[in-house]
């Protein structure tokens, strides 16, 4: 499952290199370029990597591929989106939690609040009442928590089913499965039909985007995937604007 959650991650770079040329878009972005010295430091076990990549591949093409497409069909649009909002509920109080572990008050009262209201007046997350009333949506995860006391990310690496990592991403698995509400779930097929239909939910959504992937696959999805996850933990001063950080240190938000 959490091959699809990084892959989700990955949903902003992917719609900034859809193009309009062909199916799958000119073969000529940050994210497909060719080798560099960098890219080789980041990725020391590339033919490990591809190795389960193509694994993933596979599988996404014989199983969770097909999975979605019928999915899709099946379900009216408004039922797709409710079943997301529901999840995307969930992923708020992990991300609350986060919050508090990282040290940023003002983040975490952004997250509580929104699971709070949307759990409540939204009916359990049926309906996406924070948003509607400004309540800005922040997620973060343990592998971000671990970069914010610098921790680092260590080597790029793909693991089988999970997908796109680092070996600090992939030390959280394990983890951070005591942040996911299926975790306590006692009931064995509510807990199984609980996981696949969140899984087959977000591989849906993701159907659309996969033109945006252009030239060879993985060299794509591992730029695009270290790139997102420097920005988010701030590792990447050049990708974060300027003035979020300035607003972080005048609100305080390292502390109480």
């Amino acid at each position: 499952m959490r091959f699809l959650l990084c892959v989700f991650l990955l949903l902003p770079a992917l719609s900034l290199a859809a193009t309009e040329e062909d199916d799958w878009g000119a073969a000529d972005t940050a994210f497909d370029s060719p080798a560099t010295q960098s890219s080789r430091n980041d990725d020391p076990w590339e033919g490990f990597n591809r190795k389960v990549f193509a694994f993933n591949e596979t599988f996404d093409k014989y199983a969770a591929k097909p999975a979605a497409k019928a999915y899709r069909a099946g379900t009216p649009q408004w039922l797709d989106d409710t079943i997301t909002r529901v999840f995307e509920n969930m992923r708020d109080l992990r991300s609350g939690i986060n919050s508090v572990l990282q040290w940023r008050w003002k983040n975490a009262g952004k997250d509580f609040g929104r699971f709070t209201l949307n759990s409540t007046l939204g009916v359990a997350g049926l309906f996406d009442v924070a948003s509607k009333v400004n309540l800005e949506k922040r997620n973060t995860d343990l592998g971000l928590t671990l970069a914010r006391w610098g921790v680092g990310e260590g080597p790029y690496l793909v693991l089988p089913f999970f997908g796109p990592s680092t070996v600090r991403d992939g030390a959280t698995i394990w983890p951070e499965t005591y942040l996911r509400p299926y975790q306590y779930i006692d009931h064995d097929l509510t807990r199984f039909t609980f996981t696949v239909v969140y899984a087959v939910d977000l591989r849906a959504d993701l159907l659309d985007l996969e033109k945006s992937i252009v030239g060879d696959r993985y060299t794509f999805l591992r730029n695009a995937y270290l790139q997102r996850r420097r920005f988010e933990s701030g590792d990447a001063p050049s990708l974060r604007f300027p003035d979020i950080q300035e607003r972080d240190d005048e609100a305080g938000d390292d502390g109480w």
